[in-house]
Parts: C-alpha cells; sequence; structure tokens
C-alpha cells in the first residue's frame, strides 16, 4: 500500500488541502469572479487527485482590509498535520504586497505545507517553485530596501525645508491683499464677495483676515 503518490507536478499527496478565495468587490461576489476562482481550485485537485477540505472565501474585500477567512485558513493550515497545503487562484489573492505573500508562504513552508498557486504555475514542493521563492523574497527585500529608501529622503526633505519631525510640509499660505480687504470691508461688501472677488475661500478670508485685526 502506496502511503504517498506523486502526479507529474510533483505535488505529494499527504492528506487534504484547503482552496482559499478572495474577491475585492460586491460586483466580484456577484459576477463570475468568484464561481471562476473557485471552479479553477476545484478543477485542479481533481485533475492532481488532491483531496479539497474546504474552500475559505472573502466576499467583498480588498488586500487591505483584515481578511476573516484567511485568518481561519492559516490558523488551520499552521496547527492541523492532517491538512498538507493550500491551493489558491493567484497570488494576488493570497497576499497584500510580494512581502506579505512571502511571509505567509514561508510560514507554510516551516510547517512543510503545500502552496500552490494555479494561474502562476507556482507550487513551492518543486524546484521551479522553489527557485521562485528565492525570486520573490530578491523582490520583497527590493520593495523594502526602496520604501526605506523613500522615505529616509522625505524626512531629509522635510528637515531641509523647515520641519524637524519629517511629517509631510503645509500648503503654503494662500497670498492675500489685506490692504484690499480692508477698502472692500468698509465699503460694506460682504464677506462672501469679497472672498470671490480675492479668489480665496470664504472660511480663509475670513480666518487670515481676523489674524489681521480685520472684521
Amino acid at each position: 500500500m502506496k502511503n504517498k503518490q506523486k502526479d507529474n507536478h510533483s505535488i505529494k499527496i499527504i492528506n487534504s488541502v484547503l482552496g482559499y478565495i478572495r474577491v475585492s468587490t460586491l460586483k466580484q461576489v456577484k459576477g463570475h469572479s468568484l464561481d471562476y476562482q473557485k471552479e479553477a481550485i476545484v478543477e485542479y485537485c481533481k485533475l492532481h487527485k488532491l483531496t479539497l477540505d474546504h474552500i475559505y472565501i472573502d466576499k467583498g474585500i480588498s488586500g487591505i482590509k483584515e481578511r476573516p477567512e484567511f485568518k481561519k485558513l492559516m490558523k488551520r493550515l499552521l496547527t492541523e498535520t492532517k491538512l498538507s497545503g493550500v491551493v489558491v487562484y493567484s497570488f494576488t489573492r493570497f497576499g497584500r504586497s510580494t512581502q506579505d505573500l512571502l511571509f505567509n508562504i514561508e510560514q507554510l513552508k516551516e510547517k512543510e505545507k503545500l502552496f500552490v498557486s494555479i494561474k502562476e504555475q507556482f507550487d513551492i514542493s518543486t524546484k521551479i517553485g522553489k527557485m521562485m521563492l528565492t525570486m520573490l523574497a530578491a523582490i520583497a527585500e527590493y520593495e523594502r530596501d526602496t520604501i526605506l529608501e523613500q522615505m529616509s529622503a522625505g524626512r531629509e526633505y522635510a528637515k531641509l525645508h523647515g520641519t524637524k519631525s519629517g511629517k509631510p510640509m503645509h500648503r503654503p499660505k494662500v497670498e492675500i491683499d489685506f490692504g484690499k480687504v480692508r477698502y472692500y470691508r468698509d465699503h460694506k461688501l460682504s464677506w462672501r464677495k469679497t472672498a470671490s472677488i480675492l479668489n480665496v475661500s470664504t472660511p480663509t478670508l475670513i480666518s487670515r483676515a481676523r489674524e489681521e485685526g480685520i472684521d
């Protein structure tokens, strides 16, 4: 009796796998995106003789929001020995960014779990998958370094232009001819009319004028 089998893609059939689907908008939930991902995962598992235990679905949730079903999926994968891995339709469904994707995959790898992405034909149990994982790590490092460089440059720019904290600089104040403001106000023009003539918003005009002692 064989406990392990291999198919052409070198996927080890240990026990069963989970599927994961995420659609970002309600329109995608009502449309074909959800069904398309589901069908792809089901067909893939059938083709490669993988037992599909359950498909977790986050509906109408963008990658930047909390994903409750994703949390359930990861908890099961990292704690249940009967589960051998996860199958997703695409990388973009599994991680918010390259770094996030890599972090999630590395967690699975530490537990010797499979990760398969159908669209990219990515399987970390194969030589090609391992090579792609190395490339992902390089891309994630590049993205991280780029972000850090941009943040550092932003802080230096802010310091040179008068801010010590590195916070974004405020917009320069609108130039207002207060001589004209006094003239118009002396001639009983309303704040709204005065602001319209000077091409400035009424709240800004009132606030700035009162700083100058103009009522």
